[in-house]
């Protein structure tokens, strides 16, 4: 057995409609057979990926793997870094801007290593990497020390309760229609698949949605006011369950991709959006992008509540601030 690194597994039992608990015994096998040295902890609920994922790496672990979806990769990635006060980070102004104050994520262990068996609804992040064998290939690739630096996305942001938070993203964060989309996933049955929940839950946010009018800060130095549908401060390609919203966008180049669905009517957005999947919606006049390293975006219209989608999860609300932190965390590849 090739030489691993000291592996300690995070897995969420509901993830993939419940097939990580239903397979469990078919991948332990396969993790004995892959592994020199591991442990395992199952997740309980909301959180509990990062509180595992912290008292892991404080206790020597040199690898954390997420096992389950987006959102528990998500968590376990959080985990890496001690618990952001909020704020610390960002401040709200009463122009309604929430301004990032830059503040640096403070790894438990920087050369600690995220590793990730993709058994989730969306299955986002594993598009970005290549890893689309399921999970006998992902344990495989578990296999020696070999490692990539990529960047980690940091969003502050309003939560439910009125309060700033503020959460650190490996894929993708934005919102607007893919807010929206996230609240309705996350509050119903995913037992037909990725694709399938994310389209039917499209259908019906759309089926309600408003363009909401907007106002984006790039990098502190260009402002831009529009109508949109949705828009992504993108680390990662895909999200929405396969969606190809940012061709290009690269996990190690100190940048985050701004993609922008503008003001499309109802007739003009179902082309848009089932060209998402194959990456073709930038040729549309209405469609943008660019690069920026930090984007700050509040709402025009007063007591609308544009949400958010951040890897997936649905933890807020405009105002909000992206930004990227270059080679701030170790992936497995």
């Amino acid at each position: 057995m090739a030489a691993s690194l000291r592996t300690f597994i995070v897995a969420n039992p509901t993830s993939g409609a419940g097939s990580v608990e239903r397979e469990w015994e078919v991948i332990e096998r396969h993790l004995k057979n892959t592994l020199t040295e591991y442990d395992v902890a199952f997740t309980t609920g909301s959180g509990h990926a990062s509180l595992l994922t912290r008292e892991a790496l404080r206790a020597g672990w040199e690898m954390v793997v997420a096992v389950g979806g987006d959102g528990t990769l998500n968590e376990v990635v959080n985990g890496f870094f001690e618990v952001p006060e909020p704020r610390e980070h960002y401040r709200l102004q009463s122009e309604g801007w929430l301004d990032c104050l830059h503040a640096k994520p403070q790894a438990i262990n920087p050369d600690a290593v995220v590793g990730v068996i993709p058994m989730g609804t969306g299955g986002d992040f594993r598009r970005t990497i290549g890893l689309m064998g399921g999970w006998r290939e992902a344990i495989d690739a578990l296999k020696g020390t070999q490692t990539r630096c990529i960047d980690v996305g940091q969003t502050g942001f309003i939560d439910h309760d009125g309060k700033i938070a503020t959460r650190y993203y490996i894929n993708i964060a934005g919102g607007g229609l893919s807010g929206a989309v996230d609240d309705l996933v996350n509050k119903s049955s995913k037992r037909f698949g990725g694709t399938v929940s994310f389209a039917s839950a499209a259908l019906r946010a759309f089926s309600r949605w408003s363009n909401p009018e907007i106002e984006l800060r790039l990098d502190d130095m260009e402002e831009i006011r529009q109508r949109v549908t949705t828009f992504v401060a993108a680390n990662g390609q895909y999200f929405g369950g396969g969606m190809w919203i940012a061709p290009g966008a690269s996990l190690s180049d100190g940048q985050l991709q701004l993609v922008m669905l503008g003001n499309l009517s109802k007739l003009e957005a179902i082309p848009t959006l089932a060209k998402v999947y194959s990456g073709r919606h930038l040729d549309d006049e209405k469609v943008w992008r660019k690069q920026t390293r930090h984007l700050s975006v509040r709402c025009l219209e007063r007591g609308a509540h544009v949400l958010l989608d951040v890897d997936g999860e649905q933890p807020g609300r405009l105002p909000a601030s992206f930004h990227v932190h270059p080679g701030s965390i170790l992936l497995k590849t």
